[in-house]
């Protein structure tokens, strides 16, 4: 196979793995999701710190670390993540696959408004009108239920400023996330020592898969910045959706969430969003002709 056969491979193992998340996180749903996140950035990082020392070879790798110099932009994306794992992890332990789908199904029409508001940018019409029909959905939603959908607002809002974060860093990607776990490693060990449960006192089965969490959560990002380097960007965004959509079937044929009127509205408003967004990126801009 060539180097793009290899890419699209990769990208759709990364995505097909993270639209598998509910049913491993599903195996760590009687520990406290503060608690599943804490060990997460610490497994996590030391999974990595392994992995980049033997793929780039310790001259090169100290090298690579001595260059980084955004750290606020990695702070700003390191929170983010966090939160985004937290809510993730909370949405899976409480029966809440169906607004994880919808949350990251918003992700690129998030990212079309912050590079609105953030970058200036000038997103066609069918990205706007994708921008309008989620916001409407999601005021729908609340005006229906009496209750905004929380964890699709801001695991979308999370990860689009996550990724907003990363489009401004000048660091690579895998460096930049083990960067991010150091950065938190001191509070995640903080709040083991002080406040976790001990990893000893969990059911044998969640305890064998907090032990995996590491290698679970990134190795799929690697993979993922393979594919990157092998295929065009706009081939990989459309990759992405392979996660919500696997999310999607999981909540209803596996986990057996009702689709009631309310999640019903949610769901139409953001696929009809999608759609738009879809389509919007679909068409190329028109040359202009001196």
């Amino acid at each position: 196979m060539n180097s793009s056969s290899w890419g699209s491979l990769a990208a759709v193992f990364a995505y097909v793995s993270w639209g598998l998340f509910p049913i491993y996180f599903k195996q760590l749903a009687s520990i406290a999701p503060t608690d599943v996140i804490a060990w997460r950035v610490l497994f996590c990082c030391l999974f990595l710190v392994f992995i980049l020392m033997v793929w780039l070879r310790p001259a090169k790798f100290i090298l690579q670390i001595k260059q980084i110099d955004q750290w606020w932009l990695l702070l700003g994306s390191a929170l983010m993540l966090s939160i985004n794992w937290l809510v993730f992890v909370y949405a899976i332990a409480n029966d809440q696959v169906l607004q994880s789908s919808l949350g990251y199904f918003l992700v690129p029409i998030v990212s079309v408004a912050l590079g609105m508001l953030a970058f200036k940018e000038k997103p066609n019409q069918m990205k706007l009108i994708a921008v309008g029909i989620a916001s409407i959905g999601m005021l729908l939603t609340f005006y229906v239920a009496g209750q905004v959908p929380w964890i699709a607002i801001v695991l979308g809002v999370t990860f689009g400023i996550y990724g907003m974060f990363r489009k401004q860093a000048k660091y690579d990607s895998a460096i930049g996330l083990l960067m991010e776990s150091v950065l938190l490693v001191p509070s995640a060990v903080l709040f083991i020592v002080l406040w976790s449960e001990p990893i000893s006192s969990f059911d044998p089965s969640a305890r064998h898969a907090l032990y995996l969490i590491g290698a679970v959560t990134a190795f799929p990002l690697l993979t993922m910045i393979f594919a990157a380097r092998r295929i065009e960007l706009s081939a990989l965004g459309f990759y992405q959706y392979i996660t919500p959509c696997m999310h999607l079937i999981l909540a209803i044929v596996v986990f057996g969430e009702t689709l009631d009127l309310v999640r019903i509205m949610a769901l139409v408003t953001t696929l009809v969003a999608v759609l738009f967004w879809v389509i919007g990126s679909l068409r190329r801009p028109r040359l202009s002709h001196a």
